[in-house]
Formats: C-alpha cells, structure tokens, sequence
C-alpha cells in the first residue's frame, strides 16, 4: 500500500446485522480507486464461489426412472425430485463431501423436510418444506439421498459423467441438477471521503450480503472469498522477478508499522490536522503546502501574511495552537 497507509493505518472492517439474514461490512478506509477493484472482485467471487451442501440424487426402492408413478403417493417421482432439489444442508468440516442418508417414511400424511432424521454433524437450513403425501396406510417408501458439497451449478450431464467414472455408483440414482448457491445476493458501494492533509481522497467500502437461510452466515462467506482472492492473487508472485516494494506494505506487517511509527513521530511532524485549528484555517495552509508543524515553525508572520487565504485572525489563531505544545512561528 502507498504512503498515505501509515497515516490512515490498515483498514478497519466494522460489521454490522442488518437482519437475521443480512450483514454489512464497512471498510475503512481503502486507496483510492481500490474500493471498485476489492468491492467488485469479492461479489463475483461470492455469487459463483459460495460453497454449499444440496441434494444431487435420489435412491428410492422399486424405482429405476423419474417417470415413474408409486402407488400410494399422492406426487410423481419428478416432482419429489424437485422437492428435494430445494433443500439446502449445513455440514460439519470433518464430514466427507459426499454424504448418503437414508430415509424411511410410513403412514398416511404430508412429510416434510422436518421428517428428516439426520445424522450428527448434518443439519437442516430450511424447515418446512413439502417433499411428498403417502396416501396408502400399507406403504413404505424406502428412499436414500445424497447430500454433496459443491459450488456453482452441477448439470445432469455432469453428474452422469462422474458417476460413470465411480464403479460403486448404484446404476439406479435418480440424478438431480443442483445449484450450490446459499447467498441470495450480493452489493457494494463505493463512496470517496474527506481529503486527508496530504490531498488524498479515501474509499470507503460497503459490502451488503444476504443469505437464502438464517444459519448461514455471511461473515463465513466472505471470508472464503478472501481466502479464494489471496489463493489465486498468490499466482502472480514471482520469486525471480525483483519488485521494489518501497511503496508497498504488507497487511500483517501493519501493526508493527503503526507502533514503529508512533515511536518515531515527535511534535515537529505531527501534521497540522492535529492542531486546534478551525477548519478555514486549516485548509487554508494545506493549500500553501503547509503540512506540518514543522514547516509551520519556519514561517515567519509577516510570510504568512502575504499568503492566499491567511489573515490576521488565523495568524492569532496559529499562535495560540502553537503556544500550546510550546511551539511558535520564528517572529
């Protein structure tokens, strides 16, 4: 990051809960002209990356095609299939990526997705959804359902593909395309803020993401998006290609920066943003180049005088600041 990073410090996140869905993110500050680059590279990565868990396929017993009708149910098979289509699962990290459940229902009534017995480490993110109604009191309906982590969209195309290329695949699945994604969308703003003393203009960054469903959280969610960024940004380092990286200052090394900075700042470049100033003043001596109190300390009266927009009030209005840290204009 540029110069101007040691005086506005690392960007700060402040998060804030718009709902129990939504969340904002606000970051303050970024170079300017960086807020569209970060804002717009983090949105697309979220819309297409956003891991999540759904049901690709179906086993139900004494059922080979989609087109088939089971007695006793009130819905065709393509229709369960799309019920299921609809469920969205949240997994445990040591859970495998691919997880068969199997379902065992009886008795005459609708079954929704709160008729689920799922195991540990899988739950539910949408309650109450419609999947089928037996109307036979004798009937049994046996059916497993695989629950996969992914992202983006799975095509039946490509299900069938790498179903093939698995020999202990059951020739039987009843294959469901699927789309992985859990964010309903995704916006940012970018807004430019007040000039700092040096006559740099800020951006202001705000993310607003909204998931599909309360248990997802969209802290996480940026968060691999970041993950992803960095992973592939990592792409372009070149260990045999010399950078110079004086204008440049690593994220993590920030910190450090700030306290080295602090240690070594003393009142004679403390800017005169600092000073008790009244802000026609103040802008004033930036605009004659006058940015600190050690450039303040060279000026004579009589040289501020013949400047642009300083008069006799601001030069009492100097003195007055100055005499406050034992500091004055040299006559």
């Amino acid at each position: 990051m540029l110069d101007i990073q040691k005086f506005i410090w690392a960007p700060k996140i402040i998060v804030s809960q718009v709902d129990d869905r939504t969340t904002k993110f606000e970051v303050k500050y970024l170079p300017r002209g960086f807020g569209q680059t970060l804002g717009n590279a983090l949105r697309r990565i979220i819309l297409w990356y956003s891991v999540g868990w759904a049901v690709t396929g179906l086993k139900i017993k004494w059922v080979n095609h989609e087109y088939h009708v089971i007695d006793g149910v009130k819905e065709n098979v393509i229709d369960m299939m799309l019920n299921f289509k609809t469920l969205r699962f949240k997994l445990d990290e040591k859970v495998d990526a691919i997880q068969w459940i199997s379902q065992r229902f009886s008795g005459v009534g609708s079954y929704t997705s709160n008729n689920l017995k799922l195991p540990s480490g899988i739950e539910l993110l949408n309650d109450d959804v419609q999947l089928f109604e037996i109307t036979d009191p004798s009937l049994e309906l046996n059916i497993d359902v695989r629950i996969e982590k992914g992202y983006g969209y799975y095509s039946i195309d490509y299900l069938r593909s790498r179903d093939r290329k698995d020999e202990d695949v059951d020739a039987n699945i009843l294959l469901i395309d699927n789309e992985f994604k859990i964010v309903d969308y995704v916006k940012y703003d970018v807004q430019e803020v007040i000039e700092d003393f040096t006559g740099s203009i800020k951006d202001l960054l705000v993310i607003e993401i909204r998931s599909w469903f309360k248990g997802v959280s969209p802290k996480e969610v940026v968060m691999f998006a970041g993950e992803v960024l960095a992973s592939y940004a990592k792409l372009f380092i070149f260990d045999n290609i010399y950078i110079d990286k004086s204008f440049l200052v690593d994220i993590e090394d920030l910190d450090r920066i700030q306290d080295k900075f602090h240690e070594e700042t003393n009142i004679k470049t403390m800017p005169i943003d600092a000073l008790p100033l009244s802000e026609r003043t103040r802008n004033a001596l930036i605009k004659n180049n006058i940015l600190y109190v050690e450039d303040l300390e060279k000026k004579k009266k009589g040289e501020l005088l013949l400047m642009k927009w300083v008069g006799r009030k601001a030069i009492d209005e100097i003195n007055s600041a100055l005499a406050n840290i034992d500091k004055a204009l040299i006559g």
